[in-house]
């Protein structure tokens, strides 16, 4: 079983588990670019999923036989969630709750219910009926952004270029909502016209 197949049960499994649960959540980081074919240069080393604070315990719930800890506090650097870990199916599973990002200025909060997952986009896995909700480019380019990930930035500005109309509801959202400063997103939207214009 290849390493894609390992986090396509993982998230089969997390899937069922969180059906019977009026929980939200939503698939980031490297997973969520695999999930829509975006050229990695290597495989998600493990699965992120995203959620509110006011979720956390029914998710981690119904997560329970395969928690490796409990729900608690992380703050690092320019990070703040609720983190709990589990190992499903091969796959170390990440719950970042209540996600915060601060970086020269801006500051970037995953509101799951109200903004991820209205945008998100529901893609298959293991070639079957399953959907899981996946976070908007939108999300990808802020996160990379504000974590100076450039090369990743590069990558996902890509992808939002191919259909920008697509995703221009999802970024306006996400900074409607967020404290970004002038400076930030003048930076960000460059990247992104000058991708659209197909330049480097």
């Amino acid at each position: 079983m290849t390493e894609k197949e390992r986090i396509h049960n993982a998230l089969a499994v997390v899937k069922k588990a969180t059906e019977a649960s009026s929980a939200k959540w939503v698939i980031g980081g490297s997973t969520s670019l695999m999930l829509r074919g975006l050229p990695l240069s290597a495989l998600p080393r493990d699965l992120d999923i995203y959620c509110d604070e006011e979720d956390i315990a029914a998710i981690h719930k119904a997560l329970e036989p395969y928690a490796l800890d409990q729900p608690a506090l992380s703050e690092t650097g320019m990070y703040r969630s609720i983190l709990s870990h589990y190992l499903i199916q091969g796959i170390q599973v990440e719950l970042v709750g209540g996600f915060h990002v601060k970086a020269s200025g801006s500051l970037y909060v995953t509101m799951v219910r109200n903004v991820l997952l209205a945008y998100s986009d529901r893609i298959e896995i293991n070639e079957t009926a399953i959907a899981v909700p996946v976070v908007p480019l939108a999300h990808e380019l802020w996160f990379n952004f504000l974590r100076d990930r450039m090369d990743r930035v590069d990558l996902v500005a890509q992808a939002y270029a191919k259909a920008p109309a697509l995703h221009e509801r999802a970024l306006l959202a996400i900074e409607e909502c967020n404290a970004f400063t002038t400076e930030a997103k003048r930076s960000l939207h460059l990247i992104i016209s000058t991708r659209e214009a197909g330049g480097l």
